[in-house]
């Protein structure tokens, strides 16, 4: 019993610390997107593809971090299905893929989308069936 409370009690400082790192490493990169805008001689569209494409990788860097935070608390199912359609999200969107790629990775976010929606249906109904 007492392992566990331990494996518990590291796996909530791992969370914590995975959180406080993504927070501190997620403003520096916000505070480097301003800078370089402030910085910038003129505003292209090629320098707000960049910043866009730059911001859209720090944000579901941030979020993908919050969700291994929260899956190390939360032991579930949902919760790693979660992290694993954000992290496809991240991909598709920041990575330069062929077409078959892109088609792949939709395809099993839509079937990760049909599995958490099972896992939830079914979660709900043994609740429902307990009470």
């Amino acid at each position: 019993m007492e392992l566990k409370k331990l494996l518990d009690l590291a796996e909530k400082f791992i969370s914590i610390l995975i959180i406080i790192v993504t927070c501190i490493l997620f403003s520096i990169s916000i505070y480097t997107l301003l800078s370089s805008i402030v910085l910038a001689d003129a505003i292209t569209n090629d320098l707000i593809f960049q910043l866009t494409n730059q911001f859209l990788q720090s944000a579901l860097l941030f979020i993908i971090g919050l969700e291994i935070a929260l899956t190390l608390v939360k032991h579930s199912f949902v919760n790693v299905i979660e992290l694993l359609i954000f992290a496809m999200v991240r991909k598709i969107l920041l990575a330069s893929e062929s077409s078959l790629d892109v088609v792949l990775v939709v395809l099993s976010i839509i079937a990760l989308i049909l599995v958490r929606n099972y896992i939830k249906k079914e979660t709900l109904e043994s609740l429902l069936r307990e009470s």
